[in-house]
């Protein structure tokens, strides 16, 4: 006889439907991914702090969470598809594996739990990024894909110019949204920060947009998103924004990863045209150290000589090595003038400037802090080995009395590695970047893509030993794996529908 049963298995159709639904947000979540990266601290979501850690909720950390909960699942099936076959990809686990680890010895627990959260959801992301969204309902366009992001790109570098030019005309930095330190009262002109926490992040955002569009006009010169013109017109606006923002981290970053661009296609693929790239670049600095005098002539607030501002400019970004004259009416500047409360300057429209030089004591911080974090590493064999446990850098540096705040990070993310992992955590770092490096060159067959998503990692690399800071730094580890999805051939994309009933 047959039995009753009052439980009701789930429709097929349902979940067909849920799944389609899942699919198509995940879809929509991929072509915003560009644009919410460039708004990685404006709108930002303050859900308090402690002594050692603000706790904010930005738009790309939203973004990571919700795909990364989509992703999950196909995730931990091929997981236990790789541990099955014994696969040598596993040993790309062994890392964030060692970083949840740590966090039991971290004396900021909080903070290396929240940490070691993040960096699991980019785990679970960029394979979701990378095994080219075989997920997502409908057919997945490239070409769509590039178009979002260089729009994208293109749309916040014209933030930058925008926040500028009001900053030139005394707007109020709570309505530019320009850091303490972006506007002209440090050097007599801004440099933007866009909609990031600081000028460093905005340029090292625009280190990929700008490669990309070289490599699009330089490298693989058919089936571009726009026209060679418009294409062109981006990388102009992507180079003297990326100058604009007057980060020597990312300005010196992308220099690299220009360079290794440069010598590889002449020596390898015997690609002159490449060369072209060069006088693009200083065409674009050019302009761009031409309106920043003019930013400093015309100033509402802080107004100096145009030659003054060019020479500014151009000792900062150089260290101090290039030294340019200036008429010798100009003001003679004070860089102990930061310390003077606005109230003590009673004509603020003719006050000067903070700096009208290279900054030497920003340079010396960073190499200080960096002294101390090696230091502090090598205390103790164990400190060496193990490091002091996630998310302890500015508790340990406090507490040594090597810093006046516990919020002190190191501003170099390879040894702030070192004191919260030590060395095993270093070379576990390693051996992950080492998977990362073989399903580049299993994913992209042809040497010109794939020398240049290397030329895009080697500038990030640079670029980490002028910061450190995981939440703000989402790019750094999901843009390549972005990149290589766009430059994979067509023939290993494969087309997914809507599942049927």
């Amino acid at each position: 006889m047959p039995k009753n049963s009052n439980s009701t298995p789930a429709h097929p159709s349902h979940q067909n439907s849920l799944a389609s639904l899942a699919a198509k947000i995940q879809l929509f979540l991929l072509y915003s991914f560009p644009a919410v990266l460039f708004c990685s601290y404006y709108p930002v979501f303050r859900l308090g702090g402690s002594s050692t850690t603000n706790y904010e909720l930005s738009l790309p950390l939203i973004w990571l969470f919700l795909y990364s909960v989509l992703s999950l699942q196909t995730f931990i099936k091929k997981v236990i598809s790789l541990y099955r076959r014994k696969s040598w990809l596993l040993s790309f686990l062994l890392f964030p594996t060692y970083l949840s680890l740590s966090t039991f010895w971290s004396p900021n627990p909080l903070r290396a739990i929240l940490t070691s959260g993040i960096f699991w959801c980019l785990i679970v992301s960029s394979y979701s990024v990378f095994s080219a969204f075989s997920r997502p309902t409908g057919k997945f366009s490239k070409s769509t894909l590039a178009k979002v992001f260089l729009i994208s790109s293109s749309v916040f570098c014209i933030v930058c110019w925008t926040q500028s030019l009001l900053d030139v005309l005394g707007v109020s930095s709570d309505i530019t949204l320009l850091c303490k330190g972006c506007t002209s009262r440090i050097f007599g002109f801004p440099h933007p920060s866009g909609l990031t926490i600081e000028p460093q992040f905005m340029g090292n955002l625009l280190i990929v947009p700008t490669l990309y569009s070289f490599y699009l006009l330089f490298i693989k010169k058919h089936r571009l998103p726009f026209s060679n013109n418009v294409v062109l017109i981006q990388a102009l606006l992507f180079v003297s924004t990326l100058f604009l923002t007057f980060s020597r981290g990312a300005i010196y970053s992308f220099g690299v990863g220009l360079a290794f661009m440069l010598v590889y296609n002449l020596i390898r693929l015997r690609n002159r045209r490449i060369l072209l790239a060069v006088p693009l670049v200083l065409a674009a600095f050019v302009v761009t150290l031409l309106c920043q005098g003019l930013f400093a002539e015309l100033n509402a607030n802080y107004r100096i000589p145009f030659a003054q501002a060019v020479s500014t400019s151009v000792s900062q970004l150089s260290l101090g090595r290039i030294n340019l004259s200036f008429p010798d009416s100009a003001p003679d500047f004070s860089p102990q003038s930061v310390v003077l409360p606005s109230e003590m300057v009673p004509d603020h429209s003719h006050s000067s400037p903070v700096f009208s030089g290279y900054v030497e004591e920003s340079t010396n911080i960073r190499l200080r802090l960096n002294s101390f974090a090696i230091q502090s590493a090598s205390s103790t064999p164990t400190s060496l080995l193990f490091g002091y446990g996630l998310g302890s850098t500015g508790h340990v540096l406090y507490a040594q009395e090597l810093t006046s705040s516990p919020m002190e990070i190191v501003q170099n993310e390879y040894l702030s590695l070192l004191l919260e992992t030590g060395l095993l955590g270093l070379a576990l770092s390693v051996v992950m970047t080492a998977v990362v490096f073989a399903l580049i060159k299993k994913t992209l067959p042809q040497a010109k893509e794939r020398f240049f998503l290397y030329s895009v990692i080697l500038s990030f690399a640079l670029s980490l030993l002028f910061f450190s800071g995981l939440p703000n730094a989402l790019h750094l580890y999901l843009f390549p794996v972005f990149l290589c999805s766009l430059l994979r051939p067509s023939s290993q994309t494969q087309t997914y529908h809507t599942p049927r009933n």
